[in-house]
């Protein structure tokens, strides 16, 4: 279970470097990968999570000061943001989760720049991990309310279609990663965000809005309630 923890960490937070791949560029065995190690960590105790996650955070936070990150000012310390989103991802939950989490970055000579292009691009990644969860639990669970193989295979279709779709009807976001460092005259800035699961199934089901009934009856319980 710690080996699947730090992986989860690895693929969250891309590492500290700022090159690292975003959900946004992920491809669909990558965002797979996260959807599962999500759910496997939210199988630990709520104990256990919130334990590993404190001490961890504190570490990764005391990495991103040595390479000059810090709070974007009015938020909370680097610790404090990391720990509230690891516990978020970590949320037990059936269905879609509890909560949608992405992060990006960008880089500009200007602060405001590149902070609105960091939240732009994790809305992006947002979108994308709505697709991705949908298609992982069509595949997963699909047998549990009666998704056949056809179905399936028109909930991956409808999703590699609509990413644009589901992207532009995520509504108010809530920034949990906010810092940012001056380098060579630009600014670094990296922004996660987290979107409530509730909205999202809607928004989900709404993109599904055309489809047959029975569909959309079957993937209204996919999804939780």
């Amino acid at each position: 279970m710690k080996k699947i923890f730090l992986l989860l960490v690895m693929a969250l937070m891309g590492g500290v470097a700022l090159n690292a791949q975003n959900e946004g560029d992920m491809t669909v065995n990558q965002l797979k990968q996260v959807v599962k190690e999500r759910k496997e960590l939210a199988k630990m105790s709520k104990k256990q999570i919130e334990s590993k996650v404190l001490k961890d955070a504190k570490k990764q936070a005391k990495v991103l000061k040595k390479e000059g990150w810090k709070p974007s000012v009015g938020t909370l310390p680097l610790d404090k943001q990391l720990t509230e989103f690891y516990l978020r991802r970590a949320e037990p939950s059936v269905g879609l989760p509890k909560y949608l989490l992405s992060q990006n970055q960008s880089s500009s000579t200007s602060y405001t720049t590149a902070r609105k292009a960091a939240e732009m691009r994790a809305r992006v990644g947002l979108g994308t991990m709505m697709g991705a969860e949908v298609a992982e639990l069509a595949e997963d669970s699909g047998n549990d309310v009666g998704l056949g193989q056809n179905d399936r295979e028109a909930v991956r279709k409808f999703v590699d279609e609509s990413k644009q779709v589901m992207q532009q009807s995520i509504g108010r976001t809530e920034v949990i990663l906010d810092m940012y460092r001056e380098v060579n005259g630009q600014t670094d800035v990296w922004v996660g965000l987290s979107y409530d699961g509730k909205r999202a199934r809607a928004d989900i089901l709404k993109a599904f809005e055309n489809e047959s009934a029975e569909l959309k009856g079957k993937l209204s319980k996919l999804l939780g309630e």
